[in-house]
């Protein structure tokens, strides 16, 4: 229907047409901004704008630069690489939008959207299109772009698409089903083609069977003034209308058929197709269908269909589908990484379109939300008005109707459709406004930790700069005045007073010294750890095979944070365990049943000093599983034949089936137990073997649910799938059907769901209802009357239960509690008129809902208890331990119970039985204050008697811990404590607690989590790992790396993080050394020329020093240097102490290496001048002793002594390091020599100066005297104060023993003595305690 008036202005144009475009843009540049933006994001770098200043100045001839173009080639060289690496980046990512942009879908072709404003061609239509060809280029959506995009599309001939569905049957319907009305001769209607008209309809038509609406306040009054009309009036053909009367359907929009088709008929002429009422064949010249166009020509209002198997190209709502009821059924992987079905639900007035005369004949108006990020809340109204008849003679009431729209109505972009045959819908959000595209935001921008730490050390670069520039313009003021023949010959240049040639000496000085800064670290440091993600990417390692998942970096430049993580956050659920769960156990009616040990019991066999392994402790519990499975299916054989057993039943007691058989009162319970558990969910049954339908898959939202209703299939209560409101499940071998009347969902604050169902054939009306044991206990009957049999029996069951729930808690169980009540008629009729009203609200529609759901889950009977094992991944034991050892504390935050944590915690060795559990529970602010006290004495103690803590706290008590009075205290406990599990945690909670860590200790963190839940903590840690497991993408699109299982994080820890920290400290270190040295060489000759700036280099070698000669040694070695290799690495977990302490990268190392490039640069410079000064002695009488001759042989060997300092850092002498040295040693030859055949001037004949033995012998003296003070300090410090990798290489490489060996060591825990020399309070240089023996003694 077209807007009404108050839309339009003056000139009949829409006002405020602001519907964004379907065409989504995730790409930072277009061709047309890329060189403007990426300049401007490169220049925020305040090294760029420096060296950007230099290059200016050296422009100006007054600072005497003779090539300033040559002075701009290092700058220009980063620039360009930079922008090459951004400009692949981006490309790759606008790939993904234009595949995207350029998908096909199906919308509605010669039908007006009036949403979309109509283009009037004007005298600028052309000039129009012009701008909104380059407004695209640019990347901007604006009323031009779309007037381009609209003259690309009417070029295109239109697609039209022939739909076939042979098979008309939903696709959803239950096999068993079939059977039935093929038996009962229902007549279905065949369903129409969507390109065809309709047949004519014949008889009756729809208004002829609708029952009138009564019992209204309208009604009443219209058949009170019935009374007082003429009964000729009331029997003849003129009939009040009243509103009850007209379908709740947006195409039924008259009183009566005829008088819509009156009102069409009224200008022959003009009527459209669209006028005619549904049902009517359509006009002959009708050209509506279906056309196939590209997703970025999809707009708001549009009709589209999906059909099965096909993505969704916008937020669309959900208007009919093909199955029964309206349903379909998607999958949201895309959107949130679940791959388990989803259920939505069309809207009840639309559910009649069927066929694109249906679709164009519909007229109805959304009033819609802003767009917004939250992907599972929506709320909006849909309205179509209620035409009055023409004839002014018919009585007749013009009204509205509504029906509100919610998020289980829409279909988000990125979703599948699945199960479906079709999906007809209309277009409500597009393009950036969609959720997927509102959710796509960037994770909060984090630097690394050493790359705040290199701050510092710029600036103090920047100090020693503007230190030699102050010097360099005091002395050159000084000289100015001093006796002396150069005022003679400066030709004006240095100014007529010393205080001029003070400030211009100060500028060219800043230019002379400028490579002090190394203008290409931040580069090279770009591309070290671009390598160091693909390294991690490519890790075979941890690459999972089964979901086919690599570790995915996400966040390139952390990764030597890796190296410095000190406290880790995790999850438990599906980050420690695998999220697939198994139901073990149940309690009915006071009955515990299921057998097997868990690997939490079996933890503890082995902590209470088990004579067998683990692994012989699973394997016989195995066996004596399968033993108990054989019998538990031949007592059920011998009772009814279950045909859907699945392949692995994990519920495994023959006493089941024992007490099952019995006709008496637990039977009873046991079958109600297990009816609840196959119809209290929402999960779908799939069928994926066709020719064998006994096969059922349950897919659900929560992998409990699909659990439990697989257990109740095993044991022969089988779920079997839904039709409409028509729940079909087959109990003990006989096939029943209920009809669902509603289902009260799950949700966080509730913790519970329900279904409302009334069994077929039967009036009683029923709530079964399951959630967390505290929230159905508070809900269940206190108040039972006169039946005192019934509360002595519910008292005795709770105590029962819950002594069974406690059982198997302990066991390391996940528990729910099952409940029912009756409901007589009268009251669900009064509750549901009550949920439908805030199902229909458009405010607060949420909060409602739980209010009214509140009001009728109370009063309920006690059933029993399930109990669900959800498996340690693999590894997670050992990943623990080994993260321990290397100093690392582990902190689990969980929603679970506390007993469930605690066997948890103690089954995956986080905690021990050598520790001393402390448990802080309190109710309220004073009692957690003092609870917390008393838990740092008994810590206190426990460090005094060398005994670890472990501290378990629980969501209540973190609730005040957190406060501003009690925080530091929870702070000074946890930093007592080895490991720390906090239970029944909120993810606010969650990302409180790393924050407190984080900020209150200044520790490097890392957060790792699977669900959505885990988000907040993820994005607050230092560095956020994302595991892709069954809950979902949401952790993993936030984090900063994915990885499959959380034992990958021992290698991403332990091996790549530990050698990213120390490539990352050594190279960042060598770009200071070898800049340092260079800038000091041309220091120390201003000594000789009056501090005049002058340079002794061909500048061609100043430019090229940073830039070819000294660059790619240090870049290799931040790339491919290892200490020792993977193996040790993870032999040796203590070395990952070394980052933890931040050995390689303490300030006092830089300011030794500050001093030490300072005396290395002196001996660069005056072992060549005091040994040349005097002249070579040359066979053809050359002399070696001009400026530039000596400046040329001070530049070699300032190369030479740059690349031989990383040379001598490295720690694996590998041929491609060597390689790489020595080809840069050799270029920087090369250049000369070639370069020297060109440059007449003052470069002439340099190539000479190598071929003499002179030249030689001083640069190996000079090269050996600059390294024997630091080989000296290194060996000094090597067998005195020996890192811990120095001891661990020294084991292994010299006396080649090491953890890895079996043969000489033994299991990766039995080295005595090297776990001595990882104590945590050692000497920070130190491997061993510094109160006991060294374990390796000096040679």
């Amino acid at each position: 229907m077209p807007p009404p008036s108050s839309e339009y202005n003056d000139k009949g144009e829409l006002i405020d047409f602001s519907y964004v475009p379907n065409r989504i843009r995730t790409a930072k540049y277009t061709p047309l901004t890329f060189a403007p933006k990426n300049l401007f994001e490169q220049f925020r770098n305040v090294a760029n704008l420096y060296f950007l200043f230099l290059v200016i100045l050296q422009c100006i001839p007054l600072f005497g630069v003779t090539e300033p173009a040559v002075s701009a080639l290092p700058l220009i060289c980063i620039l360009v690489i930079t922008g090459i690496k951004d400009g692949i980046e981006d490309w790759k990512r606008n790939q993904s939008d234009q595949r995207m942009n350029c998908a096909k879908t199906l919308t509605l072709s010669h039908w007006t959207n009036v949403n979309v404003p109509k283009e009037k061609k004007t005298t600028f239509h052309t000039l129009h299109i012009m701008i909104g060809f380059f407004c695209t280029l640019g990347g901007v959506d604006n009323r031009y772009t779309h007037i381009y995009r609209l003259s690309l599309a009417k070029d295109k001939p239109i697609e039209t698409v022939d739909l076939d569905f042979s098979d008309k049957a939903p696709l959803n319907q239950v096999e068993e089903n079939k059977d039935d009305e093929n038996a009962a001769h229902i007549l279905k209607t065949p369903e129409p083609t969507f390109l065809e008209p309709p047949p004519a309809t014949t008889g009756r038509k729809f208004y002829d069977t609708v029952r009138q609406r009564s019992d209204t306040f309208r009604s009443e009054l219209s058949n009170f003034g019935s009374r007082f009309k003429p009964s000729s009036v009331i029997s003849g053909h003129k009939k009040f209308y009243r509103p009850g009367t007209i379908p709740h359907s947006v195409l039924h929009r008259a009183p009566t058929v005829e008088q819509r088709r009156r009102s069409s008929s009224l200008h022959p002429n003009a009527v459209k197709c669209s006028d005619l009422p549904a049902g009517d064949p359509p006009l002959e010249k009708c050209k509506v269908g279906w056309q196939q166009v590209q997703w970025q020509d999809v707009q708001s209002g549009d009709y589209v269909m999906i059909r099965n198997d096909e993505d969704v190209p916008a937020d669309i709502v959900i208007l009919s589908t093909s199955e029964k009821d309206n349903l379909c059924y998607v999958e949201t992987q895309n959107l949130d990484g679940e791959t388990n079905l989803k259920v939505r639900q069309g809207l009840r007035a639309t559910g009649e379109l069927r066929t694109v005369h249906d679709c164009e004949r519909a007229y109805f108006y959304f009033e819609s939300e802003p767009p917004h990020a939250n992907l599972y809340q929506y709320n909006g109204v849909m309205r179509w008005d209620i035409e009055q008849p023409d004839d002014a003679d018919e009585s007749s009431v013009s009204h509205q109707k509504t029906e509100a729209v919610t998020y289980n109505n829409l279909l988000l972009r990125g979703c599948v459709l699945r199960n479906t045959r079709w999906a007809i819908g209309v277009v409500m959000f597009t393009g950036d406004e969609t959720k997927i595209m509102l959710n796509s935001g960037k994770t909060p921008s984090k630097r690394s930790k050493m790359t705040k730490a290199t701050n510092p050390y710029v600036i103090a670069n920047f100090a020693i700069l503007a230190a030699l520039s102050i010097v360099s313009s005091v002395m050159s003021s000084v000289y100015f005045s001093a006796p002396g023949s150069s005022r003679y010959f400066d030709f004006g240049i240095e100014g007529d007073s010393r205080h001029f040639l003070g400030f211009v000496t100060f500028w060219v000085t800043l230019i002379l010294y400028q490579n002090i800064v190394p203008i290409s670290l931040y580069i090279s440091v770009e591309i070290v750890k671009t390598f160091a993600a693909y390294f991690i990417y490519a890790d075979l390692d941890m690459y999972h095979e089964p979901t086919d998942t690599p570790c995915v970096p996400k966040t390139w430049n952390i990764s030597d944070d890796l190296g410095q993580i000190e406290y880790i956050f995790s999850d438990k659920t599906g980050t420690l365990t695998q999220n697939v769960m198994e139901a073990r156990k149940v309690t009915i009616n006071g009955v515990s049943y299921g057998l097997g040990k868990t690997e939490t019991s079996i933890g503890a066999e082995l902590r209470r000093g088990s004579v067998y392994s683990g692994k012989e402790l699973g394997e016989d519990n195995d066996n004596d599983l399968d033993i108990a499975r054989r019998i538990m299916y031949k007592k059920q054989e011998s009772i009814f034949e279950n045909k859907y057993v699945g392949p692995n039943p994990t519920f495994v007691d023959p006493r089941f089936f024992d007490d099952l058989k019995h006709n008496n009162e637990h039977s009873a319970s046991i079958t109600h137990f297990f009816t609840t558990l196959a119809l209290c969910h929402t999960v779908i049954a799939d069928r994926p073997d066709e020719n064998n339908k006994h096969i059922i898959e349950y897919k659900a939202q929560s992998p409990d649910e699909a659990a439990l209703v697989a257990s109740a299939r095993d044991v022969g209560f089988v779920y079997l799938g839904r039709e409409a409101n028509t729940l079909t499940a087959e109990i003990m071998g006989q096939k029943q059907k209920f009809e669902l009347l509603n289902v009260l969902e799950f949700n966080s604050t509730r913790k519970r769901m329900s279904v409302i169902l009334k069994p077929e054939g039967s009036d009683r009306i029923v709530l079964l209802c399951k959630g967390a044991d505290s929230v159905i206990y508070e809900r269940l009957c206190t108040d039972f009357g006169d039946q005192i049999t019934l509360e002595k029996e519910q008292k005795e069951l709770k105590s029962k239960t819950l002594d069974h729930l406690e059982d198997f808690a302990n066991e390391g169980l996940r528990t729910l509690c099952l409940s029912y009540r009756f409901i007589s008629p009268q009251e669900y009729k009064q509750w549901n008129k009550h949920y439908q009203e805030a199902s229909a609200a458009i405010y607060n529609r949420d909060e409602k809902i739980d209010e009214v759901c509140e009001e009728i889950e109370t009063n309920m009977l006690l059933m029993g208890g399930t109990a669900i094992e959800d498996r340690l991944q693999e590894g997670v034991p050992e990943t623990i331990a080994e993260l321990a050892q290397s100093g690392i504390k582990l902190w689990v935050l969980t929603g679970d119970k506390t007993e469930t944590a605690i066997n948890i915690g103690f089954s995956c060795n986080l905690v021990t039985l050598d520790m001393e559990l402390i448990i802080v529970k309190a109710d309220n602010r004073e009692d957690t204050a003092e609870e917390l006290e008393k838990g740092i004495q008994r810590a206190m103690e426990s460090q005094a008697n060398e005994k670890k803590c472990a501290l378990v706290i629980d969501g209540t008590t973190l609730k005040y811990a957190l406060g501003p009075l009690q925080k530091d205290l929870l702070l000074q406990l946890g930093m007592l404590c080895s490991s720390v599990l906090c239970c029944r945690v909120s993810p606010k909670q969650k990302a409180q607690v790393v924050q407190l860590v984080k900020k209150g200790l200044k520790v490097m963190t890392l957060a790792i989590g699977d669900g959505a839940n885990d988000v907040s903590m993820i994005q607050e840690a230092n560095v956020g790992i994302g595991i892709s497991g069954v809950e979902g993408r949401q952790a993993v699109m936030a984090s900063d790396y994915a990885i499959a299982q959380f034992r990958f994080l021992r290698k991403l820890l332990l091996v790549h993080g530990r050698w990213s920290y120390l490539r990352t400290a050594e190279m960042i270190m060598g770009f200071f050394f070898k800049n340092i040295v260079w800038t000091f060489v041309l220091f120390w000759y201003q000594i000789f020329c009056q501090f005049n700036g002058s340079m002794m280099f061909e500048y061609a070698l100043v430019a090229l020093y940073n830039l070819i000669f000294t660059s790619l040694p240090i870049i290799f070695l931040g790339i491919w240097d290892q200490d020792v290799n993977k193996q040790v690495s993870l032999a040796y977990p203590e070395l990952y102490r070394m980052g933890l302490r931040d050995d390689k990268f303490k300030p006092w190392r830089f300011y030794l290496t500050v001093f030490d490039s300072i005396f290395q640069s002196a001996v660069c410079f005056f072992f060549p001048y005091m040994l040349l000064l005097g002249g070579a002695i040359d066979p053809n009488g050359r002399d070696q002793n001009g400026v530039y001759e000596i400046g040329t042989i001070i530049s070699s060997i300032a190369v030479i002594v740059a690349n031989f300092f990383v040379m001598f850092s490295l720690y694996s002498f590998t041929w491609i390091q060597i390689f790489i040295i020595s080809i840069s040693i050799l270029v920087y030859y090369a250049f000369v020599c070639i370069y020297a055949q060109f440059n007449t001037f003052i470069f002439a004949g340099h190539d000479i100066l190598f071929g003499t033995g002179l030249y030689w012998l001083v640069l190996i003296l000079t090269v050996v005297t600059c390294f024997i003070p630091r080989m000296s300090a290194k060996h000094y410090l090597h067998q005195y104060f020996p890192y811990d990798n120095d001891i661990v290489r020294e084991l292994v490489l010299v006396k080649h023993q090491s953890r890895c060996d079996e043969n000489t060591i033994g299991s990766s825990s039995g080295d005595e003595t090297i776990v001595n020399g990882f104590d945590d309070q050692s000497s920070p240089n130190h491997i061993y305690d510094a109160d006991k023996e060294p374990p390796l003694q000096p040679n």
